[in-house]
């Protein structure tokens, strides 16, 4: 039995094993109700645990909770009346049976020295969300039939009223000792692994730099990206170094419908500032101008903040890998396995260089996955 409720504790996470005077104010308690000293060998205080262990409505599993906001419910009525307990509180406070307009309560209700309604109800609400939500535990949710089952805990009641204030501190600790931490808490899932983003992860570690021909493998994750990301465009690209003039293509990958552009995009494995945009970026733009209807973007390892803003005030989409990274997070499996194929196809039909195929292969194989993204135990 506790002889003193623990410390005020801030909670850190739902559910563990927290102390009741974690949630004195979230339970309706009066401030300090767990500093008191626990009164357990007060009479009533063992005659209302002993109730709770061998009289309680054994098929009612709401009983911590109930008893919680009986608790709080006596600590409100004996503060209005200025006493530290009282004897025959069903007799010196008729339960109301019925409202202002003859609507009949089922529900327990007091009514205090100056007028006012010490409510069961809300009280229980206040102890059902403690109990399933900030302590996770397993407990019904449902406060109209809790609250109208009071009449079989009447004994128990009494026995809260007439005990010492250092006994309702010793009856609330068995109730959330018994009642709360051994009930059983949910959980999430923690044992299941999330099977791995083949795409995500090659955006986050694939190093793409230090190959030959330099940024054709970047071009290639870009290309991947956006066959899968828009599968209603026929999506075509030329091997990097080769001008997009000469390609006869609006940037270095471009999305058709039919005959007509709809996207173009232009690549660059390096960090665009403000100055690449007037420089680097400028056959590109001046492209744009005649397709004032194609949504074009570029695509860098990394874009500036100025960078960004410039390209964005011509209508142009600026991304950089982290901005792939956090839209393909919510890809499924199978859109991020056909990006991987399309970066599998620039490689192999565009760029011609199996040396890079197989360098992505080997970054996938040290992941545990093939070349399309897939377990390797699943492809043996």
């Amino acid at each position: 039995m506790a002889k003193k409720a623990e410390a005020t504790k801030t909670p850190t996470r739902l559910g563990g094993d927290k102390p009741l005077s974690t949630f004195v104010e979230e339970l309706g308690f009066p401030e300090g109700f767990a500093k008191r000293d626990a009164d357990d060998s007060n009479q009533d205080a063992t005659s209302a645990i002993d109730w709770l262990g061998t009289k309680r409505p054994q098929r009612q599993n709401h009983w911590p909770a109930l008893c919680l906001a009986v608790i709080a419910q006596a600590e409100g009525l004996l503060k209005a009346e200025q006493v530290d307990s009282l004897d025959g509180v069903f007799a010196s406070h008729p339960v109301k049976n019925a409202d202002e307009n003859g609507n009949p309560i089922n529900t327990l209700n007091f009514e205090g020295p100056d007028g006012d309604q010490y409510r069961l109800r809300p009280l229980y609400n206040k102890a059902m969300d403690v109990v399933r939500v900030e302590m996770r535990r397993e407990h019904p949710s449902n406060a109209a039939h809790a609250t109208q089952s009071w009449p079989a805990y009447k004994d128990f009641i009494s026995d809260v009223f007439r005990t010492t204030p250092g006994g309702r501190l010793s009856v609330a600790c068995h109730v959330w000792e018994e009642g709360v931490l051994k009930a059983k808490e949910r959980r999430w899932a923690e044992s299941l692994e999330r099977e791995v983003r083949p795409f995500e992860l090659v955006l986050v570690g694939f190093d793409t730099k230090n190959a030959q021909p330099g940024g054709a493998l970047f071009q290639a994750l870009v290309f991947g990206y956006f066959r899968a990301d828009s599968p209603s465009l026929t999506w075509e690209s030329h091997s990097v170094n080769t001008a997009s003039s000469r390609a006869d293509m609006p940037g270095d990958i471009a999305g058709f419908r039919g005959q007509h552009v709809e996207m173009a995009v232009e690549v660059k494995d390096t960090s665009i500032t403000s100055d690449d945009v007037e420089t680097v970026l400028s056959d590109f733009l001046e492209d744009l101008a005649e397709m004032p209807n194609v949504t074009a973007v570029v695509v860098a390892a990394d874009v500036d903040a100025e960078a960004r803003s410039a390209l964005e005030s011509s209508n142009v989409i600026a991304l950089s890998r982290d901005d792939l990274r956090a839209r393909v997070m919510t890809w499924d499996l199978p859109k991020q396995q056909e990006a991987l194929r399309g970066c599998s196809y620039f490689l192999g039909r565009i760029q011609k260089r199996s040396g890079l195929q197989e360098r992505l292969t080997e970054f996938l194989n040290s992941h545990g996955l093939s070349h399309d993204g897939s377990t390797t135990t699943a492809d043996a």
